[in-house]
């Protein structure tokens, strides 16, 4: 009988720590789980606000909206969405005297992690050109959100 006990004892333990190893990973993948809808939120929620201030900028006050838009940006789409505004945005905007405002009507997330999420935004687009000359426009464009520093920033935009 002693050996029965000693088996059964054996079998107990490799049971119990196989349930235990079994929870930790079941723990793990809950927590990556977790953490990456939390950063798929997040990363929603700071796209729903840095696009609209990314794409409206007002003539009289083109220096500071553009910089703001700016800030909006991180990696390498800061530097090419900088020489934008620089060459193309700012000058026509000055010359011109165009404002324009932005807002999202719809957005959802169409995938992503902890490091990088791409977002849909449906927008609508109101364009002033002069005193009088108005437009609306709606658009569609895919969002690549990447943290930075203790946020979310944009480092790729794409019109769909």
């Amino acid at each position: 009988m002693s050996i029965l006990k000693q088996r059964a004892g054996l079998v107990a333990g490799v049971v119990l720590v196989l349930a235990l190893a079994a929870a930790v990973v079941a723990g793990i993948g809950a927590h990556r789980a977790a953490a990456t809808a939390d950063a798929r939120a997040a990363a929603l929620a700071a796209a729903k606000e840095r696009v609209p201030e990314l794409l409206s900028y007002d003539a009289a006050t083109l220096d500071d909206d553009l910089s703001r838009a700016r800030a909006q940006t991180t990696g390498s789409f800061a530097d090419d969405y900088g020489k934008i505004l620089d060459d193309v945005v700012k000058p026509n905007a000055s010359e011109r005297t165009i404002s324009t405002a932005a807002t999202v009507s719809a957005a959802g997330v169409v995938s992503g992690g902890r490091d990088r999420v791409v977002v849909l935004l449906f927008l609508t687009q109101t364009t002033t050109t002069g005193a009088k000359d108005s437009s609306v426009s709606g658009s569609r464009v895919e969002v690549t959100m990447q943290p930075a520093g203790d946020g979310w920033k944009i480092a790729g935009l794409k019109p769909l």
